[in-house]
C-alpha cells in the first residue's frame, strides 16, 4: 500500500483516455464477467442462477479479505477467480491479469458496493466492449452507470417516513437493476 497513490494516478490517467466501446445486447452476450466482493456473494447467488438459466457463461472475480468468503463452486460460474493484489501497489498482480485475460468476456458487470482500487484497475484493464457498474466517487470506465442517491437520516420531508432501513442496495439488487436496464436498452436498439 506504500505506492497506492501511484496506482491512483495511473487510474486517473487511463480514465482520461477514450476507451473503445460497443453496445452488446443481452441476448447477444455469451460470456459475462462479474466483479464482486466476498461479503456480497450470498446476495448474488439467485441472480447468477437466473443468468445461467438464460444460457450465459459467467466468469466471477471475487475480492476477498478472508478465505472463508471465497466460494468454491457456484453452478454456472467457471472460472471463479480470487483477486490477487500486490500489497505494495494495491493493484492486481501480473499473474492474476494473465489468468483474467484468458477468461475475459464481452460484457463486464461491476457489482461491488464499495470503492475498491484493485477492482477499478481490473475494470479498466478488461477488454470487454460494454461495461456496467455503480457510479462511485471518481470517473468510471462504465458505459452504463447505476447512480444510487446517498440516503441521509433526516432528509425526508416533514411527516414522511423512511421507506427502508437500508441506505444502499446490496450487490444482488444492484445486479438485478443492471440487468433490467440492460435488457430495456437492448429492446429499444432492436425496435429502431
Amino acid at each position: 500500500m506504500c505506492f497506492a497513490f501511484i496506482t491512483e494516478w495511473q487510474v486517473r490517467r487511463r480514465l482520461r483516455r477514450p476507451m473503445p466501446e460497443s453496445f452488446c445486447a443481452f441476448d447477444d452476450a455469451r460470456r459475462l464477467v462479474l466483479l464482486a466482493q466476498g461479503r456480497d456473494i450470498p446476495s448474488l447467488l439467485p441472480v447468477i442462477g437466473e443468468l445461467t438459466a438464460a444460457g450465459k457463461k459467467i466468469t466471477l472475480v471475487v475480492e476477498t479479505r478472508h478465505k472463508n468468503e471465497m466460494p468454491v463452486v457456484i453452478p454456472g460460474c467457471y472460472p471463479i477467480l480470487q483477486l490477487h493484489t500486490s500489497w505494495l501497489w494495491n493493484r492486481p498482480t501480473r499473474q492474476f491479469l494473465q489468468s483474467f485475460d484468458n477468461n475475459d468476456g464481452e460484457v463486464l458487470l461491476d457489482v461491488s458496493t464499495t470503492r475498491s482500487l484493485a477492482l477499478l484497475c481490473l475494470a479498466i484493464h478488461s477488454r470487454a466492449g460494454f461495461k456496467m457498474g455503480i457510479a462511485k466517487r471518481e470517473e468510471n470506465p462504465f458505459q452504463l452507470q447505476i447512480i444510487i442517491p446517498e440516503h441521509r437520516a433526516g432528509s425526508e420531508p416533514d411527516g414522511a417516513v423512511a421507506t427502508s432501513g437500508k441506505s444502499r442496495p446490496d450487490a444482488g439488487e444492484l445486479l438485478k437493476n443492471m440487468l433490467f436496464y440492460w435488457k430495456k436498452i437492448g429492446v429499444k436498439e432492436n425496435n429502431l
